[in-house]
């Protein structure tokens, strides 16, 4: 019997894109992206940054709140993560955020069942967390600092501060922030696919070893190991997600628990630059957010017979082609969960098969009709070209790999 598959999925989402680059554009040291940093904080409405401050006195802040919503697997687009923040339940943003700034369970425990407040927590001698929230300006413990502050307004109004969170995070999709991930998206697009191609052709632990992720695999043994020496079993892991990333500088990752259960995301950061569009104006030249973009720049045409060999996603791609629709009407359309076609959507996206345009709050799909017409030259140029090596992996090699 072979083994089994490790569940790798490539995929391309702002969902921790979004909360990077606002750590680039708060934090005061310097960073890999100043050039867009600069241009972006100089879209800023004034009151931006007292809201941000609120919600995150110090810029650490923001890779953690990226985990708010942890619950929800796989991509997300901008609007979902907006949306998605705004109907979060109160009690499980202030589980979810208290559980990243204190590690030590007992303690998540009693502020999440409030038997203390935050203050008598962080006041009380030596804590196990120390160093962890020395990072989070919360050790010391100083009750009037914005750091206590935050804390103390997510303990006893956690309502009031997701919806702080969701109207900054709508403030900077506003000012440009939309425009930039229009603008980046295609570059993220392209390596994505050659991620997906190169994730069919080695072992996760080479993979992994290639990408320099901040982990190892160990398939002999059957597990995975943090840095910090902790152990996860390759049979416990439910889903590991590669992301294309233009603002992982620090190589930040995630691990969320759900039971035995883990589920995985690697940002990894790819060759798109936020500064190179931010110093040549691209942005500008792209127009508004709302207008038609295409996916793809050139076929990969063994990437868009792989998507299209799916019968699900050759349904979605046979009613994309005869008329536009969102991720909710091919749901109703084909009487399959939002989730499942979130997950083949990216995956006719990274093939180039998907364009998109803004309809109100939402996003309206549409086939390429241009990758369709490249195909067969593409196909034809794969098939019969007279040199370069052939790379004759069956499928069974594939997923045995």
């Amino acid at each position: 019997m072979p083994p089994q598959r490790f569940p790798l999925e490539v995929i391309v989402t702002p969902r921790f894109d979004l909360f990077y680059a606002l750590h680039a554009l708060t934090s005061a040291t310097p960073t890999p992206l100043d050039e867009w940093k600069d241009q972006a904080a100089g879209r800023l409405p004034p009151e931006f940054w007292s809201l941000a401050r609120r919600v995150a006195p110090v810029p650490i802040f923001w890779p953690l709140l990226a985990d708010a919503l942890n619950r929800t697997q796989g991509a997300m687009t901008l609007d979902e993560i907006v949306s998605g923040l705004r109907s979060i339940a109160p009690d499980e943003i202030r589980a979810n955020v208290l559980s990243g700034i204190f590690h030590h369970r007992p303690t998540v425990e009693v502020l999440i069942k409030r038997r203390k407040t935050p203050a008598e927590v962080l006041t009380a001698g030596n804590h196990p967390d120390g160093e962890l929230l020395r990072h989070f300006g919360l050790h010391p413990y100083v009750a009037d600092s914005p750091a206590a502050l935050a804390i103390s307004s997510l303990a006893s109004n956690a309502a009031g501060y997701r919806d702080e969170l969701s109207l900054v995070l709508e403030k900077f999709l506003q000012s440009g922030f939309g425009s930039d991930w229009s603008a980046l998206e295609p570059s993220l697009l392209g390596a994505a696919a050659e991620l997906s191609a190169r994730a069919e052709e080695c072992p996760i632990a080479e993979l992994a070893a290639e990408l320099r992720l901040p982990v190892t695999f160990d398939e002999n043994s059957g597990a995975m190991q943090t840095r910090s020496g902790k152990v996860v079993k390759l049979r416990q892991i439910e889903r590991c997600y590669l992301i294309p990333s233009a603002f992982n500088t620090r190589r930040w990752w995630a691990k969320y628990e759900s039971g035995e259960r883990v589920t995985l995301y690697f940002p990894v950061r790819s060759g798109a630059s936020a500064n190179a569009f931010a110093s040549s104006g691209a942005q500008a030249k792209r127009g508004p957010r709302d207008q038609p973009r295409s996916r793809v720049s050139k076929v990969n045409a063994e990437a868009v017979f792989r998507a299209l060999g799916d019968t699900t996603r050759y349904a979605i791609a046979s009613i994309l082609a005869r008329k536009p629709a969102s991720s909710a009407d091919l749901s109703r359309s084909l009487k399959v969960s939002k989730p499942t076609i979130t997950h083949h959507v990216h995956a006719l996206r990274a093939a180039g098969l998907i364009t998109e345009t803004a309809d109100g709050g939402s996003s309206r799909l549409s086939l390429n009709r241009e990758t369709i017409a490249a195909l067969s030259a593409a196909a034809i140029e794969d098939l019969f070209s007279s040199s370069g090596d052939l790379p004759l992996l069956t499928t069974r090699q594939r997923r045995t790999t």
